[in-house]
């Protein structure tokens, strides 16, 4: 979903040039959500995964879901941000916004949720698109 994200030309002209994408990383030694979330820097993407789900009434598939966290460059909107990753294309791609396309085999394309804002424990606003990406079936795949 990163490298996707990163490939939507309208959405890295909103992002730090340096790092626009940035995924947590779960290590033991690095859990810490909250702090991640505090040295988010502006005009960059945190992915977060949150959870995986089993959807046993859809053939037992599993149904993960990751966080895109972000705050605007100064003098940018959140909004633009939110709506470049809500309709953004990749190049190279082939035309569909990417959440009309699976991110990589073995999973179905992305549900992409609603944009919301949150605020993180020093009490600075962040903004959040929620999503879900199923897999076309449980392990293991052919």
């Amino acid at each position: 979903m990163a490298a996707t994200l990163e490939n939507i030309p309208e959405l890295t002209l909103l992002l730090d040039p340096v790092v626009p994408v940035k995924v947590y990383p779960d290590i033991a030694s690095k859990n810490s959500v909250e702090k991640a979330l505090y040295q988010m820097q502006p005009g960059q993407l945190l992915l977060i995964w949150e959870e995986t789900l089993l959807i046993e009434a859809e053939m037992s598939k599993w149904d993960h879901r990751v966080e895109i966290c972000f705050r605007a460059l100064p003098g940018n909107s959140e909004f633009d941000i939110g709506d470049a990753i809500m309709a953004g294309v990749p190049v190279p791609g082939d035309g569909l916004m990417w959440r009309l396309c699976p991110v990589m085999s073995g999973v179905l394309p992305t549900n992409v949720g609603p944009l919301i804002r949150r605020t993180d424990s020093e009490g600075v606003d962040y903004h959040v698109v929620a999503t879900a990406t199923a897999e076309t079936g449980d392990w293991p795949y052919p």
